[in-house]
């Protein structure tokens, strides 16, 4: 197994690229992106809603964080299980189920009346979305496995921002004017026409074998150390620490994942090939990955709130605060695509985290008359932080190893990262309410948000190297 990243390139080139014309490969690599931008716009729509959703449900804030964390758990739940599916089932039809699900589920939210059919239909719509945005990074390593990943990845971050630009601002004024099931029609609309178009377009890109098995026991065990985690980290703050509910909930996801672990290294033919651990540069990127999406979802689920509940700002008017930092974040992905491609994760990670833990210490000194205008500064300056490290991360470590590891590894570090963006969100919505639920206890929340990403900062100057996807400089 390779141990560095320009060795892993050298792999990837070696492997034949799909034979498919440079026109299908634009078309399909357009099909991934107006995904990414149908995905994107859902989650960010229901961020800038959630409040809304609270008030008109009657449920609270730990309960209504459900809708967010709960739907990144179910992700990280099928993620996994989606190495074995690329394996098993041709690229073209498993990527339509997954946006069927997706758009499923959205049309499925439309028309929910309580919490529990809401939260199913985040369940399906999160099914949906883990099979489809796990097989995004793997076909553009697989379209571009010669030459320009880095900026194909850094396009693919702009349509993973470019939603963000204008979703937040069109569903707070949605939510406004027609509720909050208003968004929900939207979003299940885009993803119809979206599928529509995929139809005649993706091509099965990816290779299968007919020998590719589903470790039934790995599922199970690996599903129950998630939801162990998440359940056990919800409850911080709002229930004993020591009991069933969280101490319990904890123990038991841990029991379950480190099993899980000593089986995939027992078993002929693994769930998830955990030997690519061995690879540091794929260990560090997840790491960094997970760091990061732990402080942006749980950032992104509080501020709403806090601007909303806290200091009495209008759905519009905390969703316009937000707006910069989207746009920053999606015309910066490219840019820094190409960054990467020429001086590889270094400069970006390190300068990455360090503007994102510096950022957020103003946050950490929340009132309730804190201007709109100076959070809307500082977010969007965070968001450029955020984009540093965010695609470039996922590209370095995705590229560090062999091809025929990629599904495992975009699975790996797709979950991993997507647990870690609940349980982050969990956790510090928690801090939050334990310490007031109010500007106080947000405050604290992010200044806890600042000492993780500080770990962060620290583990990208001693680790990350200067490597790029194709050369070491």
């Amino acid at each position: 197994m390779t141990t560095d990243a320009s060795g892993a390139n050298d792999t990837s080139a070696a492997q034949q690229e799909p034979d498919i014309t440079d026109r299908q490969r634009t078309l399909i690599f357009s099909v991934l992106l107006a995904a990414c931008i149908a995905g994107a716009f859902a989650q960010t729509s229901l961020t800038t809603a959630l409040p809304a959703i609270m008030t008109g449900l009657d449920i609270s804030a730990v309960l209504g964080n459900w809708l967010t964390s709960g739907f990144s758990l179910a992700m990280g739940v099928i993620i996994p299980a989606t190495a074995f599916l690329m394996k098993r089932f041709p690229t073209k039809p498993l990527f339509l189920v997954g946006l069927a699900m997706f758009a499923a589920g959205l049309l499925t939210a439309a028309v929910s009346t309580n919490f529990a059919m809401l939260m199913i239909a985040r369940v399906i719509q999160a099914l949906g979305s883990g099979i489809s945005l796990s097989m995004t990074q793997v076909i553009i390593l697989a379209l571009y496995a010669r030459a320009g990943v880095g900026a194909a990845m850094g396009t693919y971050g702009l349509a993973v921002s470019a939603a963000p630009v204008i979703a937040p601002t069109i569903s707070g004024i949605m939510v406004d004017h027609w509720g909050w099931q208003s968004i929900f029609w939207a979003s299940g609309g885009i993803s119809v026409i979206v599928l529509l178009f995929a139809l005649p377009v993706m091509r099965n890109v990816l290779e299968t074998t007919a020998d590719a098995r589903l470790d039934i026991l790995s599922f199970i065990l690996c599903a129950f150390g998630f939801v162990g985690l998440q359940l056990g980290s919800s409850n911080l703050g709002v229930k004993p620490f020591l009991g069933l509910n969280v101490a319990g909930a904890l123990a038991l996801g841990v029991a379950c994942l480190a099993v899980f672990a000593v089986r995939q290294f027992h078993i002929e033919r693994p769930f998830l090939e955990l030997r690519i651990f061995a690879t540091r540069d794929f260990t560090v990127a997840v790491l960094l990955s997970m760091f990061l999406y732990a402080v942006l979802i749980a950032g992104s689920t509080i501020l709403p709130i806090y601007m909303q509940r806290m200091a009495g700002a209008s759905v519009t008017v905390s969703a316009l605060a937000m707006l910069p930092g989207s746009l920053v974040m999606a015309l910066t992905s490219p840019i820094t695509g190409r960054v990467f491609d020429r001086f590889g994760i270094r400069p970006l990670a390190i300068g990455g985290m360090t503007l994102l833990a510096v950022t957020m210490l103003p946050f950490g000194f929340l009132t309730e008359s804190t201007p709109v205008w100076w959070i809307a500064v500082v977010f969007a300056v965070r968001s450029l932080g955020v984009s540093m490290v965010m695609m470039p991360a996922a590209t370095w470590g995705l590229a560090s190893v062999e091809r025929r590891y990629a599904s495992d590894a975009s699975a790996l570090l797709t979950s991993l990262r997507t647990i870690a963006g609940a349980l982050g969100s969990a956790v510090f919505v928690a801090v939050m309410v334990a310490c007031g639920d109010d500007p106080h206890g947000a405050s604290i929340a992010f200044l806890a948000m600042v000492g993780l990403t500080v770990v962060g900062l620290a583990m990208a100057v001693i680790f990350c190297r200067r490597h790029t996807a194709g050369s070491e400089k």
